[in-house]
């Protein structure tokens, strides 16, 4: 079993600071719009130029300071988890450490509570929560933030990265997979955050709440994953235990019977009145626009308590973000080996400019000599299986030779302009799932897809070498980019 080399978010910064993936912003830095700019910028960059952020010079925050992009590429993710610096064993190891939970262990107490604010003296506004996108309603101060919520019947917590928008000095709102009217069936919105308050709701309870602010990675990897909390006690802490390789240390709330992260950097306990909700938002988020929600509930805080110099944790919400999408694309691909055809995978790419992490786009390189071939892959796509938060199958699914780079644009779309006669080579189906907040008007189920095979080895008569440099030339040229002086 792997272990990390850090136990909290702090030591985490540290092993990025050493592996030179974290730099110190000491430049004064505007929270409204700048601070979430200059993350955005660096995950357009992409490259050297993606590092982990750590604002240190807040106008009208001395002393407070935010970090952002820490989860956001492959070698950061490696460094959480204790692995290789690759997309596949990334994400079997995660498989790993679904199969083997690590049950969490309470302690009496915690750094989280070094410092507590009571009620009448919390004011959110003193938090250096940013304003993230030029077209927000608000400053939101859940972004990366584990929110916790108890099962009314099993005790089992779940957490969950919901969006909470704050509404005024003790309040905050908190959209937990969409907008819930008064006295909606809880049965019908799955299990998590949003099942525990309906739940409470219909029986005419308050839901108490606590937002954990300054997560590890681990833990806030796992609150964003797909872990079925209505059937492991403590899903979300027992995943990021096993990959951690050790169990995650929790404490009971000042406030309430939940259990909170013990090394988390702030906690911000609260409760939910039932019958109470606001229309929240517009909030970019990861699908490329702006949204707005109606019918999300409303937390009114009962206390702050956090580390000394608590340092705050959050992220622009883009097609790119601070949490680990690409990992969505080894999700595709095992997707697929269980429809069959494992044979024919060089690659599977889920781009996250496309709304990757739902698999809306998917480029397969595949090893089809045949157009067999790439029909075993059309019919393992028109029948993958539905999973949470995904698209049943890819809106759009394109195909290319073994031969290409699928993560280089340039030249997927050169083999679709040039391996693609439209009335031959391209098939549109019925019958496929909206994504989360659809951007188009299309009823859940009643969506379409696009299937492309772009590749020139199954087509008949083709035979011309393809001009381009061999994957082997060109790792050999750019293993030696800085030694020629050209970096």
């Amino acid at each position: 079993m792997a272990h990390v080399d850090y136990k909290d978010m702090r030591d985490y910064l540290g092993v990025l600071e050493e592996n030179g993936l974290l730099k110190h912003v000491t430049a004064p830095v505007d929270l409204d719009y700048e601070l979430g700019g200059i993350a955005a910028r660096g995950l357009d960059k992409g490259g050297d130029s993606l590092v982990g952020l750590l604002f240190e010079n807040i106008n009208g925050y001395p002393g407070k300071r935010v970090v952002a992009n820490i989860l956001a590429k492959t070698e950061q993710l490696a460094l959480a988890i204790g692995a290789e610096p690759d997309d596949m064993t990334l994400y079997e190891r995660i498989g790993e450490a679904r199969q083997s939970p690590i049950a969490p262990v309470q302690v009496s107490e915690a750094v989280c509570q070094e410092e507590v604010i009571a009620e009448e003296d919390v004011n959110l506004h003193d938090l250096p929560i940013p304003w993230w996108h030029e077209g927000d309603a608000g400053r939101y101060i859940g972004t990366t933030a584990g929110v916790t919520t108890m099962d009314p019947e099993t005790g089992y917590i779940n957490q969950g990265l919901y969006r909470c928008m704050i509404l005024d000095d003790k309040t905050f709102s908190l959209q937990a997979r969409g907008g819930h009217e008064i006295g909606e069936n809880p049965t019908k919105t799955g299990y998590g955050g949003q099942s525990h308050i309906l739940m409470n709701e219909a029986q005419g309870k308050p839901t108490p709440v606590a937002l954990a602010i300054g997560m590890d990675p681990a833990l806030t990897y796992a609150a964003g994953a797909f872990v079925h909390s209505d059937e492991i006690e403590h899903a979300e802490y027992a995943f990021a235990g096993a990959l951690k390789g050790e169990p995650i240390e929790i404490v009971k709330c000042l406030n309430s019977d939940l259990l909170v992260p013990a090394y988390s950097e702030m906690i911000i306990e609260g409760e939910i009145l039932p019958y109470e909700r606001i229309n929240e938002g517009p909030h970019g988020e990861h699908q490329g626009f702006y949204t707005a929600v109606d019918n999300v509930f409303i937390v009114h805080v009962k206390s702050i308590s956090h580390r000394t110099d608590a340092i705050h944790y959050g992220l622009i919400c883009r097609q790119q973000e601070d949490y680990p999408k690409f990992m969505y694309s080894a999700g595709m691909r095992t997707r697929l080996e269980q429809m069959g055809i494992g044979d024919l995978l060089e690659d599977v790419w889920c781009p996250d400019s496309t709304g990757g992490g739902f698999g809306v786009f998917a480029i397969i390189a595949a090893k089809a000599r045949t157009p067999a071939d790439v029909a075993r892959i059309k019919d393992a796509i028109t029948n993958l299986k539905e999973e949470r938060y995904l698209v049943r199958r890819p809106r759009w699914t394109i195909v290319v030779d073994d031969d290409c780079d699928v993560r280089d644009w340039a030249e997927v779309m050169w083999r679709v302009a040039l391996g693609v006669m439209p009335d031959a080579h391209l098939s549109i189906s019925e019958r496929n799932n909206a994504i989360w907040h659809e951007p188009l008007e299309v009823e859940f189920d009643a969506g379409s897809c696009v299937f492309v095979d772009a590749t020139f080895k199954t087509k008949a008569g083709f035979d011309r070498p393809i001009n381009a440099l061999s994957r082997d030339l060109k790792a050999r040229v750019d293993g030696r980019w800085r030694e020629l002086g050209l970096d």
